[in-house]
């Protein structure tokens, strides 16, 4: 079987090769089989909002602010999703998140 960061890798080249769909089907093992593995969500996240799948995008990188809420990244890809969605007064609520998260570390 193959570890977290052999799939991890996997997952980044077919990102890479711009083939979203296998891509997310491997973020997706990873986050089913290492559910803490805030790498593999983020991942998923970014897959998602490349084929405009914005909810999904949204879940995924509130799956990895759960894992780690100090992450202003995170937040930040969070607001860039709902950016991207239209919904202007969560983006910019997540931003401030992201600016306080920055502040913080």
């Amino acid at each position: 079987m193959e570890s977290k960061e052999e799939l991890y890798d996997q997952a980044l080249t077919l990102f890479a090769q711009n083939k979203l769909e296998e891509a997310i089907k491997v973020f997706l093992d990873i986050t089913q089989e290492h559910p803490d593995y805030i790498e593999g969500h983020m991942g998923l996240a970014h897959s998602y909002e490349r084929i405009q799948n914005y909810d999904g995008a949204i879940e995924a990188v509130k799956n990895a602010i759960d894992l780690n809420p100090d992450d202003s990244l995170a937040y930040s890809s969070l607001s860039m999703f709902y950016q991207r969605k239209g919904m202007i007064t969560e983006a910019e609520e997540a931003m401030a998140q992201a600016a306080a998260k920055k502040m913080k570390s």
